[in-house]
Order: C-alpha cells, then sequence, then structure tokens
C-alpha cells in the first residue's frame, strides 16, 4: 500500500481528507488507495443562488489511480465517465478542475479533519444564515415601507375625500340659501300685491247705494200714505230695497272673508321662507367653519341676508296693515248698515198708514 493510505501515510495524525473552501462553497475529499487504485468520495456545500440563498449538500463517489504524486480521480454517472487528474503533495492535494468555459482551473485541498469539514460547513451556512436574515429583513423592511406608504396615501385618500366633503357642503349650502332667498324674493311679491281696494270700493260703493235707498224711503214717506195706501205701499218697497242693499255689504263681508284666505296664503309662504333662509344662513356658516380648506367662499354676507329678511318683514308688516284697516272699515260698514237698515225697517210703521 501507498502512503495515499491516509492512515498508513500520515500514521495516527494524518489528515481524515482534504479540504477546499472559498465564499460560496467547501468541498471535502476522502479516498484510499490499494495497489496504486484509488476509491472515495467528492462531497460538499454550495450556496444556491436563490431568492433567498440557500446551501445544498452533494455527495459523488469516484475511482481513481495512483502513479507516484499524480493521481487521477474518475467519476460514472448513469454510465459516463468523467475524470480529473492532479497532485498530491504531502498534505496538499491539487486538482485540475475544468471549468464552465472549456479551460481547466487547479482547485487546491489542504489536509483536514471531519471535524474541520463540518466546521467550514458550519461557518458556510452560518453565511448563508446571515444572508437569509439580510432578506428578510430587507423584505420585512419593505413590507413596513410599503404598509407605510399604503397607510400615508389611505390617509391622504381619507383626507382629500373629507376635504372634497366639506367643499361639497358649502357649494351645497350655498346652492340651498340661493334657492331658499329667491322663493322668498317670488313669494315676497305676492304678499306685496295683496290689497283690499277692490273690496273696499264694493263696501263703499254698496253703502252709498244704501244712504241713496234710504233717502229715497225718507222722501216717499213724507208724501204720507197716498190714496188707498200707495204712497205707503212705495215706502215699504223703499225699506226692502234698503234691507237688499244691507243684504249686498254683507255679501262684501264673504268677499273679505276670501280676502282673508289669500291674504293667510299669500303670508305663509313667506313666513316659511324666512324660516328656512335664516336655518339655511346657520347652515352655510357652519359649514364655511367646518372646510379647512377655505374654498369655495360663503356667496352671501351678514348683510345680505338681514337686507333680505329685513325687506320681507316690512312687506309682512305692510300687508299686515292693509288687512287690518280692511277689516276695521269692514266692521264699521257692517255697524253702520245695521243700524241705517234698522231706520228704514222702522220708518213705515212710524206712518200710521193703517
Amino acid at each position: 500500500m501507498s502512503c495515499f493510505t491516509l492512515v498508513s501515510c500520515f500514521g495516527i495524525g494524518s489528515p481524515d481528507g482534504y479540504l477546499a473552501t472559498n465564499t460560496s462553497s467547501v468541498y471535502f475529499i476522502q479516498f484510499t488507495e490499494t495497489n496504486n487504485q484509488l476509491s472515495g468520495h467528492f462531497q460538499g456545500t454550495a450556496i444556491i443562488n436563490d431568492v433567498p440563498p440557500k446551501t445544498e449538500a452533494f455527495s459523488t463517489a469516484f475511482t481513481g489511480v495512483q502513479n507516484g504524486s499524480s493521481v487521477t480521480f474518475t467519476v460514472s454517472i448513469f454510465g459516463f465517465s468523467s475524470s480529473v487528474t492532479g497532485t498530491l503533495n504531502g498534505n496538499t492535494l491539487t486538482l485540475a478542475i475544468p471549468q464552465p468555459d472549456g479551460h481547466l482551473a487547479d482547485e487546491t485541498f489542504n489536509g483536514a479533519s471531519i471535524q474541520q469539514y463540518n466546521q467550514a460547513v458550519d461557518a458556510l451556512q452560518n453565511v448563508v444564515s446571515q444572508q437569509d436574515q439580510q432578506y428578510a429583513n430587507s423584505q420585512a423592511t419593505a413590507a413596513s415601507s410599503e404598509a407605510t406608504v399604503t397607510s400615508m396615501q389611505a390617509t391622504q385618500t381619507a383626507q382629500q375625500a373629507e376635504q372634497q366633503a366639506e367643499q361639497q357642503a358649502v357649494s351645497n349650502a350655498n346652492s340651498s340659501l340661493s334657492d331658499a332667498l329667491n322663493a322668498l324674493k317670488s313669494d315676497e311679491n305676492g304678499l306685496a300685491s295683496f290689497s283690499e281696494t277692490n273690496t273696499l270700493n264694493g263696501y263703499a260703493n254698496d253703502w252709498q247705494t244704501m244712504q241713496k235707498d234710504y233717502a229715497t224711503e225718507q222722501k216717499d214717506a213724507q208724501a204720507g200714505c197716498g190714496t188707498n195706501s200707495s204712497n205707503y205701499n212705495q215706502v215699504l218697497a223703499d225699506s226692502n230695497q234698503v234691507a237688499a242693499d244691507e243684504n249686498q255689504i254683507l255679501a262684501d263681508d264673504n268677499q273679505l272673508a276670501a280676502d282673508k284666505n289669500q291674504y293667510n296664503a299669500d303670508l305663509s309662504p313667506v313666513q316659511n321662507d324666512i324660516q328656512t333662509v335664516q336655518n339655511d344662513w346657520v347652515h352655510l356658516q357652519q359649514a364655511v367653519a367646518n372646510n379647512t380648506t377655505n374654498t369655495p367662499a360663503a356667496e352671501f354676507t351678514s348683510t345680505d341676508i338681514n337686507n333680505a329678511l329685513q325687506t320681507s318683514q316690512n312687506i309682512e308688516k305692510t300687508a299686515q296693515g292693509v288687512w287690518q284697516t280692511a277689516q276695521s272699515n269692514a266692521a264699521q260698514y257692517d255697524k253702520e248698515a245695521g243700524s241705517l237698515k234698522q231706520q228704514a225697517d222702522a220708518l213705515p210703521a212710524s206712518m200710521h198708514c193703517n
């Protein structure tokens, strides 16, 4: 047996195998020699370029020959053989390893124990573990950054939505107040046109007619009873005409009642509009106060609102005065007409023609 037999060549202190390391792999060769024939294993661990990186172990049996310091290793896989040549000098094994580009590159293996090989494997795996941890940390950092960005975007979106809602609230409030002011202006025109002129003219004309007919009755009564009470009968007819005149004034009362319904119909929407304007003005002020963007601005000022309300209140007051005056005058006409009818009714009896 030659000096390639590890135990016989190096004695008790001989290496367990030959170790080669680099930044991405650990290789360990163990073999024995019998009559220049070699038999052993080539094993190791290498970093696999994956994401995240990891290690992968491998082991391959080989045979070979030895000729002095020259060695040849032959690996057979699936019926195909591949040979690697090299030299062994003491504790140093040098192999000419084929490269992917077709060239040969010397790889140096140094005598080492199994413990040293395991330590080298542990060191390589530790490097990969550190890389894995760095990758995990980077992923966590990226995820955290993405979560932060997402959170910021969500916050920004929420803020934008809130600002848009604030702006829309001001726009809506401006529109509502504008509509309310337009409605008030339209409805107050109807109330402003409320008039009792025609009705009071009707009272005045009917009262004048009643007075005229009563004067006729008085004149006819002064002529005495007449032949066969003919003149007396005329006075009775005159009294009935005065009563008819009073009925006409009572008909004017019906017109006054209809006017009151119209007055109420004109007044009610204006009062409602005033309340709506006041409410919408409060809502607009609140919307403007809550709008952090300050746009759009309020389209109306307190002066605008006060002027609009004052105008409506003046129209209300004027219409109320018209109605109250008409009521008072109508009551006076009714009172005087009733008194005059009593006089007209009593006049025929005072002639004593029966």
